[in-house]
């Protein structure tokens, strides 16, 4: 028998380039514990800047049971003179029964002590809080931090967290935060918690809340505004993977928007528009005609009817950035690259 499960940790959000480094590692740490709790079955790991999720369409309700057999000391090393030696004593103490339960069997012509015994299955509930624990301390992103006066340590502080089975919210606590049935959706449609009924409908409850919860629809979202602006502005949107990576990984509600700069900075080469807007500022380059154009694309996490002031924002956070470029290339371009002043 088997039913749904729904694992939700949420989180401040997560830096983007740990999570990405770390996502296969902490699906298939996932897979691990499964197999060796005995509860092998395909799964989903899902992640936004706000939550880590497993979901199980099917999951056992309790541990196959399984055969257990031990094979011990010769029988003639267990027992002298009819007395049970230290040997036999051992061998019944690891089994947990009498000497006298033990059974005999052969082992390559010998007579051997022998064991076995049918493990009965634990449910999965009880096993979850022991399984999730693990699979906290299992991922490895690197720079860790604490919070409050606890001394574990976590990427970003652990905020709320859903264990739901089947129809049930099974009793789980991490890091002092106990299991319930509420998330978080986005911080500009709700600040307070929001009730998940069921697992059926925690991704409707997300979806009216603006947070996209699938990777893979937060990068075809991009996409499909990418193509938008293409074909409404005649430009060509550079499809950078790895930005485009970074950005879904810390986007719920992605949103492309489209911003320009001074035409005067188009002076600079290419390469030093395009680098001060991708590794400062997580922009996407934009071209038009044979060249790159004084225009760029963010890509937004937030909710509003009204993007006009992003945009202002972030075509004000650009400009100094790309100042700043200005000056070093010139001051490049008047000294030189002699290497008088460097030192080893």
């Amino acid at each position: 028998m088997t039913q749904p499960l729904l694992i939700e940790i949420g989180v401040e959000e997560l830096p983007a380039i740990p999570l990405l480094k770390t996502a296969k590692a902490i699906e298939k740490s996932w897979k691990n514990l499964l197999e060796s709790y005995k509860l092998g079955t395909d799964f989903e790991f899902i992640y936004t800047p706000r939550r880590l999720v497993l979901k199980h369409s099917a999951i056992p309700i309790k541990q196959e049971e399984s055969m257990i057999e031990l094979m011990g000391p010769p029988v003639v090393a267990a027992l002298r003179d009819g007395e049970v030696t230290k040997a036999g004593e051992g061998f019944a103490r690891k089994c947990g029964v009498p000497f006298e339960e033990l059974g005999r069997a052969d082992k390559n012509g010998r007579e051997v002590l022998y064991f076995k015994r049918v493990e009965k299955g634990v449910q999965t509930a009880e096993l979850l809080e022991e399984m999730i624990s693990k699979w906290i301390d299992s991922m490895a992103f690197g720079k860790m931090m604490r919070w409050g006066s606890r001394s574990d340590e976590f990427i970003r502080p652990i905020r709320w967290l859903q264990v739901r089975l089947g129809e049930e919210s099974v009793p789980v606590e991490l890091f002092g935060v106990q299991s319930g049935t509420q998330t978080f959706v986005h911080r500009m449609v709700d600040f307070d918690p929001v009730e998940v009924e069921s697992i059926e409908t925690y991704d409707e409850v997300l979806k009216e809340g603006a947070v996209t919860l699938y990777p893979l629809e937060r990068e075809a979202k991009i996409l499909a505004q990418f193509d938008t602006l293409e074909a409404a502005e005649g430009i060509i949107i550079e499809r950078d993977r790895t930005l485009l990576a970074e950005i879904v990984a810390i986007t719920e509600n992605p949103k492309a928007l489209l911003g320009t700069f001074d035409e005067s900075f188009l002076e600079l080469p290419p390469e030093v528009i395009i680098t001060s807007m991708k590794e400062h500022q997580r922009y996407f380059a934009v071209y038009e005609g044979s060249g790159l154009s004084n225009k760029f694309v963010v890509v937004s996490n937030a909710y509003t009817q009204d993007y006009t002031k992003v945009i202002e924002g972030n075509e004000r956070v650009l400009k100094p950035r790309l100042a700043d470029g200005m000056f070093f290339y010139y001051n490049d371009l008047r000294n030189g690259l002699s290497t008088k002043g460097l030192e080893n």
